[in-house]
């Protein structure tokens, strides 16, 4: 007989606050799973411009696969590049 496969847990998203200096207010990430299973990392500010949301299952080639992943992924991006201000 074959086995059932056991239905899997669904992830709840999580949201990232990362501080801009010079910004009072800090940036935020909400890192979620979408209906495909990727993991997807979605800025929640309203004047992000084309990168509003990046699958990073996807961009890491397979490697990132769960929701705790991909805040672990953003935060050592964001350690490596830091945002910063715009002059105007």
């Amino acid at each position: 007989m074959a086995e059932k496969k056991k239905p899997v847990k669904p992830e709840k998203p999580v949201t990232i606050a990362i501080g801009v200096p010079g910004r009072k207010a800090p940036i935020s990430h909400k890192v979620t799973k979408n209906k495909k299973g990727d993991v997807v990392v979605e800025h929640t500010n309203s004047k992000q411009g084309k990168y509003d949301k990046i699958n990073l299952t996807q961009k890491s080639q397979g490697s990132i696969k769960s929701v705790a992943q991909g805040v672990k992924g953003v935060k050592d991006w964001h350690k490596k590049n830091p945002h910063t201000t715009r002059s105007k």
